[in-house]
């Protein structure tokens, strides 16, 4: 269940566009790669003492701790590609003269456009969260939409509709005029702040809602329309647990979509066991949907680097990790980077595992078993990657040969992840494999 919808006022969104990459975007190769870099939900959310603690609260959230995450990633994970800073939800409170959103004057004194400049300041890209519907308090005010004659009851249902996954706000009819417009002014907002990537979070069909009355798709159409008119290149992720029959317009109007729920698992740790065995289930069903030229899989954040913290054992940990490399999900910490622990900074920056990431194709099922999972990456050219995941709570061996990889031949074999180079195999790869582990290997042919 995700538990945000007590968090920020509620939004607003937009109208439906057909999807063409503008010249600013694709420079930006949003379709070539997956994105690295951080993002602020995890620790929010927590109830790990220091933290969000009461999420409804959310009392982490603040300009200064973004920019010391924004230090720690460009001191320690910068180099390895890491960009992105996401500020996730609570950073809104009240609207300007307009009905657009005002950032919260206590968390952020300065305003989303200093934490911008700070962050651009060191090469990395801001990111912000914000999610559809009109908000009831903001319907009450009822000021103009700028630019046009009309004001914000104006582009609402009537009779009321919702408009999110949390079965709250009030939903934007875009057949009214003023309607698109006012999310073209939201979008021109965000672009003056500096904004170089929004969540767009509670999105129908999907976040586990079942009512087929609210439907986010014209937002979601709306606001892909409205950012790429601002000229400013702008990686969108529509969030969480998407439809997958609606694949096809999720693909067209976006970068990336949330394939599953929320990682996190709201109690003394960020996570758990089972909240990453499940995803598993979940790319079974989306990986031949993402990749280079459709747009991604998003898994959500990776946490993996607090060992205290993580509530994940090393093996789980590491798993983890090239799960989301090897499906080509954005790689996103949610972890506290000002306190990575030796091993989490490893498994964050090894540049062997960010290549497969950062290749662009995603990996294909071999086998069926469910317990024990190889996976593989055909990347041309005599290159292969091959994964087994042992998934059970017993250790295991595991063997994948040749043939069932449609291959033959000699093949040199190395692992990823110890930067080993493992020998030279005729047939197969076979290997003993500690409950929730993995081997991640690179084979490559030989003349």
């Amino acid at each position: 269940m995700n538990l945000r919808k007590t968090i920020i006022p509620l939004g607003l969104l937009a109208l439906t566009s057909l999807y063409n990459v503008s010249s600013s975007q694709a420079a930006d190769n949003f379709k070539d790669k997956p994105y690295l870099g951080w993002s602020s939900w995890s620790l929010q959310a927590t109830k790990y003492p220091g933290y969000g603690g009461e999420i409804s609260e959310q009392t982490w959230l603040s300009a200064q701790h973004i920019k010391e995450q924004s230090d720690a990633m460009a001191a320690r994970l910068q180099a390895h590609g890491y960009t992105y800073i996401n500020i996730d939800s609570g950073w809104g409170n009240g609207w300007d003269e307009f009905g657009r959103p005002t950032a919260n004057a206590q968390r952020f004194p300065g305003g989303i456009r200093e934490v911008a400049d700070y962050v651009h300041a060191k090469g990395q890209k801001l990111g912000i969260y914000y999610i559809p519907g009109i908000s009831d308090d903001l319907l009450t005010l009822n000021p103009p939409i700028k630019g046009t004659a009309y004001h914000i009851r104006d582009i609402v249902f009537s009779p009321r509709r919702h408009a999110n996954g949390w079965g709250g706000g009030n939903a934007i009819d875009f057949s009214k005029p003023g309607a698109q417009e006012y999310i073209q002014s939201i979008a021109d907002q965000f672009a003056a702040w500096g904004i170089d990537f929004l969540k767009f979070d509670g999105i129908t069909p999907g976040s586990d809602q079942r009512d087929p009355t609210i439907d986010a798709r014209p937002d979601v159409a709306a606001w892909d329309r409205a950012l790429k008119k601002t000229g400013r290149p702008i990686w969108l992720t529509l969030s969480w647990n998407l439809d997958l029959f609606d694949n096809a317009f999720w693909r067209q109007n976006s970068n990336a979509i949330r394939t599953g729920s929320d990682v996190e698992s709201y109690d003394d740790k960020l996570t758990h066991w089972p909240q990453i065995k499940w995803r598993f289930g979940a790319v079974r069903r989306s990986w031949m949907l993402a990749g280079r030229g459709k747009g991604w899989n998003d898994l959500d954040s990776l946490l993996i680097g607090n060992a205290e913290m993580s509530g994940l054992t090393p093996d789980e940990r590491r798993t983890t990790m090239t799960l989301w490399a090897i499906h080509c999900s954005p790689l996103y910490s949610g972890d506290d980077l000002t306190k990575l622990d030796p091993l989490g900074l490893e498994l964050l920056t090894n540049d062997e595992v960010i290549a497969v990431q950062q290749g662009g194709i995603v990996a294909s099922p071999v086998n069926s078993d469910l317990q024990k999972q190889i996976w593989t990456i055909n990347e041309g050219k005599g290159k292969r990657v091959v994964v087994l995941f042992n998934l059970g709570d017993e250790a295991q061996t595991l063997a994948v040969s040749w043939k069932e990889l449609a291959m033959g031949g000699l093949w040199n074999v190395r692992d990823l992840w110890t930067h080993q180079d493992l020998g030279k195999e005729k047939e197969e790869f076979s290997a003993v494999l500690a409950p929730h582990s993995c081997r991640l290997l690179r084979l490559t042919a030989t003349r």
